[in-house]
């Protein structure tokens, strides 16, 4: 499949600012209170009524998106639409629920849950190619590791929804890498995103414990090199809260695999850290990002495109 196929040229680029931030919080604001609104009136009025109500809400999203779209304001019409996908893939649920196939099993697997899965990603697409906002790159890039997992939990391998998660990851950030040599980067922004956190969440579930958290440490450090190499900033954010995470995980859960290594000695492992200790290894985790952000001056410097303007590509589209 060629993404350049299914992907519009020119995407709108939204910048960071005021005016955007408030766009993208209060679109997701929206969407969490008519998502909780939506369920208590399904309470209220059943099932049948739940239909009409998703109904409306995609319509509405979607005619102010369209209205939004031909006065010009095209990033506040890419998030209406964004949620006019969401919407619709509600009432696709809420119609397959009341017909009975939702949950309807065939040999362990849910022939309805695949349906709603291709319903919101043609969806998705198709908004793309009027809107052509990168936000609806999320929608999919998610649904399309819901759905691998979802086809891969007919394996009878009990590992099989972590490695699959694992591929997925590798999948994603591949067609974030095409997209951005296609000069259509803010495409790729939600695709490097969720294709890292579906990396590194598969390792953790595949690779449990002390030895999972170590490789999401090492993990981490990778996506500061991913990072610096396709002037993807996304990959520093995940590597931010990969060792924090990291951090976290050995300071208050396994104190004896850092007891060896530290300068101080720990007491007895069921005690835990002294408070004092547990700040002082969040102090070195954050010189530790401090040093990795002082690397990047020096290797721009061996960089054939230093002096590139754009520098990153999320800024062209960041959040978008």
């Amino acid at each position: 499949m060629e993404l350049e196929r299914l992907l519009p040229a020119d995407p709108v680029r939204p910048h960071w600012s005021s005016q955007n931030a408030l766009l993208y919080i209060g679109g997701l604001v929206v969407l969490v209170a008519i998502s909780t609104l939506l369920g208590i009136l399904g309470d209220l009025h059943g099932d049948g009524a739940l239909v009409g109500y998703g109904a409306v809400a995609c319509v509405a999203s979607l005619g102010l998106a369209l209205g939004l779209h031909e006065q010009g304001r095209r990033v506040a019409a890419g998030v209406l639409a964004t949620l006019a996908v969401v919407f619709f893939t509600l009432f696709v649920a809420f119609l397959e629920n009341l017909i009975g196939i939702l949950d309807a099993d065939i040999e362990d697997f849910q022939p309805g849950t695949l349906v709603l899965e291709a319903a919101t990603i043609a969806a998705a697409l198709a908004a793309l190619r009027r809107f052509r906002a990168p936000l609806l790159m999320l929608p999919i890039a998610i649904t399309f590791w819901i759905t691998v997992i979802d086809v891969g939990s007919v394996l009878s391998w009990g590992a099989s929804e972590e490695v699959l998660s694992v591929v997925v990851g590798i999948t994603l950030g591949l067609a974030g890498f095409t997209v951005d040599r296609d000069r259509r980067e803010p495409y790729g922004f939600w695709l490097h995103t969720v294709g890292g956190v579906a990396f590194g969440g598969g390792v953790l579930a595949l690779v449990e414990g002390d030895l999972g958290w170590a490789l999401v440490g090492l993990i981490s450090i990778g996506y500061v090199a991913l990072a610096y190499r396709l002037a993807r900033s996304s990959y520093a954010v995940l590597a931010t809260i990969g060792i924090l995470a990291t951090t976290t995980y050995f300071t208050f859960d396994a104190v004896s695999f850092l007891g060896p290594f530290l300068p101080f000695d720990t007491g007895e492992t069921e005690d835990g850290l002294d408070p004092w200790q547990v700040a002082l290894c969040f102090v070195v985790a954050g010189l530790f990002i401090v040093l990795l952000g002082l690397l990047h001056d020096r290797l721009r410097a061996f960089r054939p495109d230093a002096d590139d303007p754009r520098r990153d590509r999320d800024e062209l589209a960041t959040d978008a």
